[in-house]
């Protein structure tokens, strides 16, 4: 979920924020050297060992997104932090962003101000076995790309598919088994519909056929050339139209992209951004 406005009021049991070192090169010649630099994100609900173990790798996520989705491979600390709330029951997730997490067990709000992310907010689900909740990393990819769409937000399609990508892997073959399921049926969306989405689908299963759908086409066009190409198309494509951003970044035109599309998405495995360096 992206772009949400809440208030919200959790007990925090923790707030943890930590520095970390990056490779940055020195004006000067000589080795890259290692620079602290301020933490982007800080963690509350938790206890301190857990909101550390978060923290930490809300980071390395944010690091990966930006050097794969926009091409930056030493980004800036946000100035304006990212909260992640955490919550251990539906109930208190529910009072945060006004929704029970039957489907989605995260929420990501974002506000702007003079061309510019003003506030950053993850609220996850933190009750599952693992100590870093299942949704920390999908929902920081919304917030890294609003760093680059501040004007307006990404297509839905755009923002879950790329997202996606961060799940684990069970999450993603959850995800194309809902959309396989309704393309054997005839349930998908067509190519035009999916894309002029504006909304999230209200039905719980039509929703669940989006977000595979979504998934589908990102990872098609990603394979055809990468992300930080499919990213620029999606920006271009609010400024001029889908048809002239195809032409421009793939040599496509709409008809291939509906057409095609579907047949060759490459497998989930190959284009996971889930990986050993983000866990």
């Amino acid at each position: 979920m992206s772009d949400a406005r809440f208030r919200a009021s959790a007990r925090l049991v923790a707030c943890v924020a930590i520095s970390i070192s990056v490779p940055r090169t020195a004006p000067c010649s000589g080795p890259p050297v290692a620079v602290e630099q301020p933490p982007s994100v800080v963690v509350v609900g938790v206890d301190a060992e857990r909101a550390a173990a978060i923290a930490g790798h809300a980071e390395r996520v944010r690091r990966t997104a930006f050097e794969q989705l926009l091409g930056d491979a030493s980004p800036a600390a946000w100035t304006e932090r990212c909260e992640i709330h955490v919550h251990a029951t539906p109930a208190a997730f529910a009072a945060a962003v006004g929704a029970a997490p039957d489907e989605a067990r995260g929420a990501t709000s974002l506000e702007f101000a003079a061309g510019r992310v003003a506030l950053r907010r993850i609220d996850v689900m933190g009750d599952g076995p693992d100590t870093v909740p299942d949704a920390v990393a999908h929902e920081l990819v919304h917030v890294v790309l609003a760093d680059r769409f501040t004007a307006a937000a990404p297509p839905r399609w755009a923002d879950e598919g790329i997202a996606l990508l961060f799940d684990d892997a069970e999450k993603q073959a959850a995800h194309e088994a809902d959309f396989r399921a309704a393309r054997a049926r005839g349930l998908d969306y067509s190519g035009a519909d999916l894309v002029a989405l504006e909304e999230y689908p209200a039905d719980a299963r039509r929703q669940r056929v989006f977000y595979g759908q979504s998934a589908a086409l990102v990872r098609w066009l990603i394979a055809r050339r990468d992300a930080a190409t499919f990213v620029r198309f999606v920006r271009d494509s609010q400024s001029r139209d889908l048809a002239a951003a195809l032409e421009r970044h793939y040599d496509l035109d709409t008809r291939t992209l509906f057409d095609s599309a579907w047949k060759e998405v490459p497998p989930i495995h190959s284009l996971s951004f889930n990986n050993a360096d983000t866990q």
